[in-house]
């Protein structure tokens, strides 16, 4: 007061960064999880780092590991839901149908739907092969695989007991040969293989071989199958 010579200056308010939507821990968890796929399959387990993970969900790191432990406790979950995910589809879309046979068959078409719909997560499936090292992320692939032919395993025993199914063939042999088909699917749309034919043609040579009764082999004008 008093001092007319002084200038005064005025400091602009500063503007507020917008408040972080608060969402049910559900919510959060589940788009963490989504972001944490895509930078998962954009990288891979070992190359993708928990700072990258929270960047893409836009919330900061103390905040993710608040919800996860670690990032091979994400890498572990996701790994888990993508197995958990697969069978209950598969028992959903097989519960009405009465041949065991054409169960195996609408299960292999669903997952290879999946794939499609879903190609970060088939990408994941397929990264964690290389970080089978690991004794934990070792023992949510198994899991994964062992429900995979139990579910397998279960039609193939059905289809035995109905007689649509061969009885010389071992149902849990045969289911691991029906995981391999399928894991092999996963390989050829991650790399992108471009194949002629149609992918659900193989599964249908493995259900023929699977059937009690199995078609007639042409014959060649020497008589011989072909």
């Amino acid at each position: 007061m008093g001092n007319s010579g002084s200038t005064s200056t005025t400091t602009a308010p500063s503007r507020a960064e917008p408040a972080r939507t608060r969402l049910p821990a559900a919510q959060r968890r589940a788009e963490l999880l989504r972001a944490a796929t895509d930078v998962f399959a954009r990288s891979n387990y070992r190359g993708a780092t928990v700072a990258e993970i929270a960047r893409e969900a836009g919330v900061s790191e103390p905040l993710l590991y608040k919800h996860f432990g670690s990032k091979r406790a994400i890498f572990c979950l996701l790994l888990e839901r993508i197995g958990r995910r697969i069978v209950e589809i598969w028992e959903q879309e097989t519960a009405g149908i009465a041949d065991p046979l054409e169960a195996l068959r609408v299960a292999g078409d669903v997952y290879l739907a999946n794939l499609r719909a879903h190609p970060a997560e088939a990408r994941l499936q397929f990264q964690a092969l290389a970080e089978a090292a690991d004794p934990e992320i070792a023992a949510v692939l198994q899991a994964n695989h062992r429900s995979y032919v139990d579910f397998f395993a279960r039609l193939v025993r059905a289809g035995q007991r109905g007689g649509t199914i061969r009885r010389d063939v071992d149902a849990h042999q045969a289911a691991w040969l029906l995981d391999g088909t399928g894991f092999a699917f996963t390989m050829r749309d991650v790399l992108d293989v471009d194949e002629p034919g149609d992918t659900s043609a193989t599964t249908g040579l493995l259900l023929d071989w699977l059937a009690e009764t199995r078609p007639t082999p042409t014959k060649t004008r020497k008589g011989r199958k072909r």
